[in-house]
């Protein structure tokens, strides 16, 4: 099997996975009212990751220009646009339905799909101060790739955000023990009759991911989890965060 045809199965598994952008339901969606009803300030770090997320770059707020990664319907970046001059978003994924409601409630989103194994982010070197990307790199066949770009446009000193599931979490740590497949994804579907671990095809631990992101001038700023307790876990990521999120600042050129 050639590259090219690799590339379009592939864009055709998340298609036909999440095909739903042309669904009538889409034609009267709405933005979840929890995020578009704060300014990013009024978030604080809890169990919800993207309120977490939220409450930790609003202290880098405002933004020039800023990119998320995986932003499917694009509710997440609604309160970064209220500190953004320019919000930018791509996803495998086609949401046009809602990416139009989105553009003509907040004129300052635009979102455009984009699969990320076949291409560059579409946008100049240094071109955002901040991107985020949650739950994306365990999804992609080319993780340096994906850094890599992430790292391009970055401006210097800019930050981003990356949050992958944590394999090394103590819980997985025990299912490996006892001779099981740990599940980072939906556990709902940890048989894998219908699909295998949430499409999910890599693992990361903090220290991996840590080095994966040095490779590519990202430099650890500071580390948390999201779920119960995620604020106590968070002493400890490494061992009882479930997930990792992670900020990242981009050394000067």
């Amino acid at each position: 099997m050639t590259q090219s045809n690799q590339q379009s199965n592939q864009q055709k598994y998340y298609d036909e996975h999440y095909s739903i952008s042309a669904e009538e339901a889409w034609k009267t969606w709405q933005p979840n009212s929890v995020l578009s009803s704060k300014e990013i300030s009024e978030f604080s770090i809890n169990s919800n990751a993207q309120e977490t997320v939220l409450a930790v770059i609003s202290g880098f707020a405002p933004f020039k220009s800023t990119l998320d990664i995986g932003c499917s319907a694009g509710d997440f970046l609604i309160p970064i646009s209220k500190s953004s001059v320019n919000s930018y978003g791509v996803d495998i994924v086609d949401f046009s339905i809602a990416w139009e409601t989105l553009k003509n409630q907040y004129h300052n989103i635009h979102c455009q799909k984009l699969n990320l194994d076949e291409s560059n982010l579409p946008f100049n070197d240094s071109s955002f101060d901040l991107v985020t990307m949650l739950m994306v790199l365990e999804h992609v066949f080319d993780v340096h790739h994906a850094i890599k770009e992430v790292s391009r446009v970055l401006s210097p000193d800019g930050f981003a955000v990356i949050q992958v599931p944590n394999i090394a979490c103590i819980t997985h740590r025990f299912d490996l023990l006892i001779g099981n497949l740990p599940c980072t994804s939906n556990t709902e579907k940890k048989d894998n009759k219908t699909e295998w671990d949430g499409q999910h095809l890599h693992y990361f631990t903090l220290s991996s991911l840590n080095n994966l992101l040095n490779q590519h001038g990202l430099q650890v700023q500071k580390i948390l989890c999201s779920g119960k307790l995620n604020i106590l876990r968070s002493f400890w990521t490494s061992l009882f965060g479930s997930d990792l999120i992670v900020l990242a600042r981009k050394t000067s050129d």
